[in-house]
């Protein structure tokens, strides 16, 4: 697994070259093949795939309290003990009282990473669209602990919330340290991936001088009163506008990373919003991924049905409605300027869910585009 990193600037740059800027992929982040464990859960216990457990495992390096609570589990639904949001949570309010001593204390370094373990746990607990029996107070639950967390972050957490189709959305805005109005990237992760989730990957954009706004797409986290559409970029564009007057960023350079689900929306803002510097698009499907992107594992299919509010809807229904987010079917991606944005598009070659085929076609559509 790799991280991928939009390189538009940095402090003392002059800010309008940053259209020349090329795009960059750095690994600063890799899971070593010796962190990579095989049949470590036996079959009846296959709640998630195991690509999930070993996921956790280097976001919160404790593989062995990972795998001890996984196994732990014996059935998903319910709130007693050997149900799944029951065995995280545990661990979640272990760390989450962990935290409020060690704050208690003054010690804030501690402090901050107790209370960011507490908040994956419940994360974990919540997983992967909390619409399990006691997953929304896991939720509510891994909210606190972050925003706790944020108030220890070198640059303090600050919560924005974004009008919205008559509501909000709301987002994080992560800082750097002693860096005058940076530019700032919009981040988001997948459909199971929210902006709560999200710390290890945005800390090296931080390190680097940005300004990271996480907050999630539609469908999804706290915005999950809306559906999640074929368009629903248009949220970026609601959350463009808004940030171009926040003083603490310099609003005219702003950029989107999107990975998996997100990573989608990422390709669609290079095709259609002209305010965005530069683009990463990570894992995301573009037209043949969409055919089959709810035959994958129960945690997909359950994220899935949740975000475009088609629980309980028969596969069939699912397939059809999936088809419209081709970029191909909405005729976006017509010939080789379609993608107007510098754009770095990513992935491995073994994703079932966007395949080569899809990363090329987002590829051959631009003229700054890198593959």
């Amino acid at each position: 697994m790799y991280i991928a990193v939009l390189v538009l600037w940095s402090p003392g740059a002059e800010p309008l070259s940053i259209r020349a800027l090329s795009i960059t992929l750095i690994g600063l982040f890799a899971l070593h093949s010796a962190d990579l464990y095989s049949a470590d859960v036996s079959e009846d216990r296959q709640f998630v795939e195991e690509r999930r457990l070993r996921l956790w495992s280097a976001q919160t390096k404790n593989r062995d309290l990972v795998y001890s609570t996984y196994r732990r589990i014996d059935h998903l639904r319910g709130e007693e003990p050997g149900s799944w949001v029951y065995e995280w949570s545990q661990i979640g309010a272990y760390f989450a009282d962990a935290a409020e001593s060690l704050a208690t204390g003054g010690n804030r370094i501690a402090a901050r990473d107790a209370y960011l373990t507490a908040a994956k746990f419940f994360g974990i607990a919540r997983f992967p669209a909390k619409t399990l029996p006691g997953q929304r107070t896991a939720y509510i639950a891994h909210l606190e602990n972050y925003e706790k967390a944020g108030a220890f972050f070198d640059s303090p957490l600050v919560i924005v919330d974004i009008p919205f189709d008559n509501g909000h959305v709301r987002g994080y805005l992560h800082l750097p340290n002693d860096v005058a109005k940076p530019p700032l990237i919009l981040w988001n992760g997948g459909i199971d991936t929210w902006k709560g989730d999200s710390y290890n990957n945005i800390q090296p954009y931080i390190d680097r001088g940005f300004a990271v706004l996480t907050f999630d797409v539609l469908g999804t986290g706290e915005s999950s009163n809306w559906a999640a559409k074929f368009d629903s970029n248009n949220l970026h564009g609601a959350v463009i506008d808004f940030m171009q007057d926040n003083p603490l960023i310099d609003g005219r350079y702003q950029a989107h990373v999107g990975f998996s689900f997100s990573g989608y929306y990422a390709a669609r803002n290079a095709v259609t919003e002209d305010r965005l510097f530069a683009i990463i698009s990570a894992c995301g499907p573009i037209h043949d991924g969409w055919a089959n992107i709810y035959d994958g594992s129960w945690e997909i299919q359950e994220a899935l049905s949740s975000a475009i509010h088609m629980r309980g809807r028969p596969a069939e229904a699912i397939h059809q409605y999936m088809q419209g987010f081709s970029l191909v079917n909405q005729g976006l991606l017509t010939a080789t300027n379609s993608v107007k944005l510098p754009t770095l598009i990513v992935n491995g070659d073994l994703d079932d869910i966007a395949p080569v085929a899809d990363l090329r076609r987002l590829a051959d559509a631009g003229q700054e585009t890198d593959l």
